[in-house]
């Protein structure tokens, strides 16, 4: 038998090249992650906690007005409510937004999107709140006014659409554009996060009386695991919203989609001589026939003398409860119905642009996804706090091998 070499390397010496290569693999992406979170980091803090503010918005800003006594009251007519609002706004002559009471709301929600004392800013309409059985004013104030308006603010562009439009525009498009660095960094975290020899009830929970350094490290992974699918979520939705250009001739692969089909069309009422215009109640009746039974939900008068009604109502089942899909344009003077939107009629792939805001602020799921949706919200500052400081250890201990090492 002839003897190895001395020069030849036995075959369990050889370095494990596939080991190298996960190595390589996992310090990338841990890179990846670390300076994702290193850089904008924050902002994720930012975003989460004002998007669980946003989820209430409505609620929290009546927090402080005087409860609603129906005492078994008739609610105000729409028509009374809009007299009054009128009355206290005569110069203000285009359209009205109401939106009605309910899911946590007590209030009648009258805006106007574009007054004059804010027209060079991106989004600032007057709100109105209106109590629905007494119809006197309670509260108004112009968006960004407020602290829970200036926090909404600042979710969506960093408050940057109360200095002009094109740069809140801009920085709508930035705050979206984030939705990419958030995918990329829960990937990552999971990909970091998943267990080697397949120990996935350790990777899933906290060890009881350890060190405050591994506290950090098993807090980071959990709260990592257990928010990363709402996280995602979150993330792709907020995307879409303002790249729903690049999103939609991808869902049209596999379902068709019609364009602007969530737009309001560009409708206007046949202007009739001395004739005036139905009254709300009149198109509420008729967007009634069309969908008998649906919960109503919002009306928009008509702006201007060419412009028509607009009856949102909810269907059963429609995701989005608070702003739901279905819709009938009316003529304001002969009643007749100018167009319908019917989300039972959606295609898969208008479907899945139609709850993109649902699966947002999680009214998908009703209150209970709203209350989850609301708590995952601090999960993006735990995991910052907790993985700085879990950076902050490892250069500690970096540290002080290198000065022993010197």
């Amino acid at each position: 038998m002839l003897r190895q070499s001395n020069n030849q390397i036995s075959p369990h010496l050889m370095p494990n090249k596939r080991f190298i290569w996960l190595k390589t693999r996992r310090r990338f992406w841990l890179n990846v992650h670390l300076t994702l979170a290193l850089t904008v980091g924050f902002v994720f803090v930012i975003l989460g906690l004002t998007g669980s503010c946003n989820i209430f918005y409505s609620e929290l800003n009546e927090l402080g007005l005087s409860a609603v006594n129906p005492s078994n009251q008739i609610p105000r007519s729409l028509d009374d409510v809009m007299q009054t609002v009128k009355a206290a706004h005569p110069q203000r002559t285009g359209a009205w937004s109401i939106v009605l009471p309910g899911y946590l709301s007590d209030y009648l929600w009258v805006n106007y999107r574009e007054p004059e004392e804010t027209k060079n800013e991106l989004f600032a309409p007057l709100q109105i709140l209106v109590d629905p059985y007494s119809g006197k004013i309670t509260e108004e104030h112009f968006w960004g006014q407020t602290v829970l308006s200036l926090i909404y603010e600042l979710h969506a562009d960093f408050i940057l659409g109360k200095i002009g439009k094109e740069i809140g525009e801009v920085a709508f498009k930035v705050v979206c554009f984030f939705g990419v660095f958030l995918c990329i960094s829960c990937l990552s975290g999971l990909y970091l996060w998943w267990p080697r020899g397949g120990k996935f009830k350790q990777a899933l929970s906290i060890k009881h009386n350890a060190s405050r350094e591994r506290y950090y490290f098993d807090l980071h992974k959990t709260v990592g695991f257990y928010s990363a699918a709402l996280l995602l979520i979150l993330a792709f939705t907020g995307l879409a919203f303002s790249y729903k250009d690049y999103i939609t001739p991808v869902v049209s692969v596999f379902s068709p989609i019609k364009k602007d089909h969530l737009k309001n069309p560009p409708l206007k009422s046949s202007v009739i001589d001395s004739a005036r215009s139905i009254s709300i109640t009149q198109a509420v009746a008729i967007a009634d026939q069309v969908f008998p039974g649906a919960e109503l939900r919002g009306v928009n008068t008509p702006d201007g003398k060419e412009g028509s009604y607009m009856v949102a109502k909810r269907q059963a089942g429609e995701a989005n409860r608070k702003r739901p899909r279905s819709k009938v344009w009316i003529d304001q003077y002969s009643g007749a119905v100018l167009a319908v939107q019917d989300p039972n009629q959606f295609t898969a792939g208008e479907t899945f642009m139609n709850i993109l805001w649902p699966l947002h602020d999680g009214q998908i799921l009703g209150l209970t996804g709203r209350i989850l949706w609301c708590f995952v919200g601090f999960a993006p500052l735990i995991l910052y706090i907790t993985g700085i400081l879990r950076w902050l250890q490892k250069r500690r201990v970096a540290d002080k091998k290198l000065a022993k090492g010197a």
